[in-house]
């Protein structure tokens, strides 16, 4: 059984909503995203980590200057499966990647998805590939038992979900709000309506992102439903303000802690 099913299973006999930690890998070079994502591996339930691109559309500034960030420090798919792979020697957590399509295509989907498996890769998700567009990562998912993540936004219409919920596994990704990723002061009721909207139709995990950036938020989430919530852009920050001091990982362990209590 892949480790998502198995997180998820866990967290629900505990009556626990997911806390997801979102980092770029490579931010703000190799070694240190390694220690980032460790530290995260101790109190997140699962890590996604997005692979670097020079135009990471639906990203906002944060995640943009972090991908920028990365590459420049020369972060590449192969450093990142190496990356993922020291960091399976220490984490058991299910991680996922957030990688663009041209990136993918660049490698090789078959190849892309066999490194991905090989380094400790669970599931992939792949913002600017619609449903439609799916059908060769759906077969290099299902023949190397990754899950293939789906985003869902506001805007996805009910008949629309029905055709991505036959093919969605793992958990759908749940946009909070319309527009990029960035953190947020407030969601409005949509946002909660929109959740139980899905949850009529569906009883696979669905986790919420986009702008989440406090564990006020976090509650709001899981009181609204959500069976995970993921937090980057604020994470990321944290990153961006600390890469050149010594209290980086100290500052990132007391704020991820906030959401351990949560």
């Amino acid at each position: 059984m892949n480790r998502i099913d198995e997180k998820f299973k866990l967290l629900d006999r505990r009556g626990k909503t997911a806390f997801m930690p979102f980092i770029v890998g490579g931010d703000p070079d190799i070694k240190t995203s390694l220690k980032i994502a460790q530290t995260l591996c101790e109190t997140g339930d699962f890590l996604e980590i997005g692979v670097p691109y020079s135009d990471p559309l639906a990203d906002g500034p944060t995640i943009q200057k972090a991908d920028a960030r990365a590459l420049k420090s020369g972060a590449n798919p192969d450093g990142l499966f190496r990356l993922i792979k020291a960091l399976r020697k220490t984490c058991d957590r299910p991680i996922t990647l957030l990688v663009y399509a041209n990136m993918v295509f660049q490698r090789g989907i078959t190849k892309f998805y066999k490194d991905a498996v090989k380094s400790g890769v669970d599931g992939i998700v792949i913002p600017d590939v619609p449903l439609e567009e799916a059908e060769d990562f759906l077969k290099a998912s299902r023949a190397h038992n990754l899950k293939q993540i789906f985003l869902v936004s506001q805007t996805t219409g009910n008949e629309r979900l029905k055709k991505i919920l036959k093919y969605a596994e793992g958990y759908l990704y749940l946009v909070s709000v319309l527009g990029v990723t960035g953190a947020r002061k407030k969601f409005g009721s949509q946002t909660r309506q929109f959740i139980k909207r899905v949850r009529k139709q569906t009883q696979l995990p669905l986790c919420v992102g986009f702008g989440i950036s406090t564990p006020a938020q976090f509650r709001q989430m899981a009181k609204a439903g959500a069976d995970g919530v993921i937090v980057g852009s604020a994470i990321v920050d944290i990153i961006a303000k600390n890469r050149d001091k010594k209290n980086l990982l100290p500052t990132l362990k007391k704020f991820i802690k906030l959401f351990s209590h949560t």
